[in-house]
């Protein structure tokens, strides 16, 4: 491999222009020095006072102290030289939360609504994922790829914390678009172990979506169902700029609209997926099962990258750095007497 000095904090190399500024003031420093011994002292007096001996000393501290700050600036610039290659196996499963963000989510018969009770459940998931890549997909009338897979769960969760029922212009409930645009979502993996978890009350307005199920497991994504509501149904809250109700929403005959989870759509869309369903109504959601189904896969290895780890080299010139200090502090810049 071929050798190179390579920086790991570049930008600290651009203190060294105070160095020339440093060297100006022990010039000027030993300039006003002699000259106000001038002004005071007797030509007899200053040979007695300072001698060639203390000048040099000086000028060595002064060297000592430049070369010091020096070396520790390019210390503080981290140098880099040599480095090696190493292998790393990463093990886990590729996850897209495919979450509903119609209307009928912000029914309450799941505490505190539907869509909290889904994002939740997905951040609960998400905190028990160790080298797993995550996604999100938002979809309520349309679909699209909210949150694109990573393995940095902190921005995954950014990106949860900002879904709402806003994010999306189209209402109603579009499963089918939903599945399709996660399978687009898995494009470019490694890997055949991909999951997409679907979050919804089940009110599919579209169809097709068992039948879009069945494709993706064809394709190699297990479909897995989280079910949100309750068979009885909950009107679906009109809420204000500050969250509060202000009505429920009425159909064309000014009747409330009562949202009903659609649990036997979804039994079939996990069963088409060959993944599991799990419902959630009241206080929680249920998600160990979906938790298993996602640790089916633990342990197969799904990725082997190589990479250049370099060596850090910054004891070098912080080591010389203190050397230097040390001897300017010991080294006196003033005649000693007898």
């Amino acid at each position: 491999m071929q050798q190179y000095l390579r920086w790991g904090q570049p930008d600290v190399l651009g203190l060294l222009w105070l160095l020339p500024l440093l060297v100006a003031l022990y010039v000027h420093a030993a300039t006003a020095r002699r000259r106000a011994m001038e002004r005071f002292a007797t030509a007899a007096a200053l040979r007695n006072i300072g001698s060639d001996r203390v000048r040099r000393r000086r000028r060595i501290r002064a060297v000592l102290m430049t070369a010091a700050i020096a070396l520790l600036i390019v210390a503080a610039a981290r140098p880099q030289f040599g480095a090696h290659l190493e292998r790393v196996k990463r093990r886990g499963v590729d996850v897209l939360f495919a979450i509903d963000t119609s209307q009928s989510m912000l029914a309450r018969d799941v505490s505190p609504d539907r869509l909290r009770g889904a994002k939740d459940a997905v951040r609960a998931l998400i905190g028990r994922m160790e080298g797993d890549r995550v996604g999100i997909v938002a979809f309520a009338g349309d679909a699209f790829l909210y949150c694109p897979l990573t393995i940095d769960y902190g921005a995954a969760e950014m990106f949860l914390d900002a879904l709402d029922t806003r994010v999306i212009g189209t209402q109603g409930t579009a499963i089918a678009d939903a599945i399709e645009v996660g399978l687009a979502g898995f494009e470019g993996a490694e890997h055949s172990f991909r999951h997409l978890v679907l979050l919804t009350d089940g009110e599919d307005h579209q169809g097709g979506a068992v039948a879009a199920a069945r494709r993706a497991a064809e394709a190699g994504v297990k479909v897995h169902v989280i079910g949100l509501g309750s068979r009885e149904g909950e009107p679906i809250p009109i809420l204000d700029p500050d969250g509060n109700v202000t009505g429920h929403k009425r159909d064309a005959e000014g009747e409330i609209v009562v949202s009903k989870l659609g649990e036997e759509t979804l039994r079939e869309i996990a069963r088409a997926g060959g993944g599991e369903y799990v419902a959630a109504s009241g206080s929680g959601v249920p998600v160990e099962r979906i938790y298993a189904a996602l640790r089916a896969d633990e342990g197969r290895i799904v990725g082997t990258y190589q990479f250049t780890e370099y060596e850090e080299r910054f004891q070098i010139p912080l080591g010389v750095a203190i050397v230097l200090l040390a001897i300017h502090a010991i080294l006196p810049d003033t005649r000693r007497r007898r």
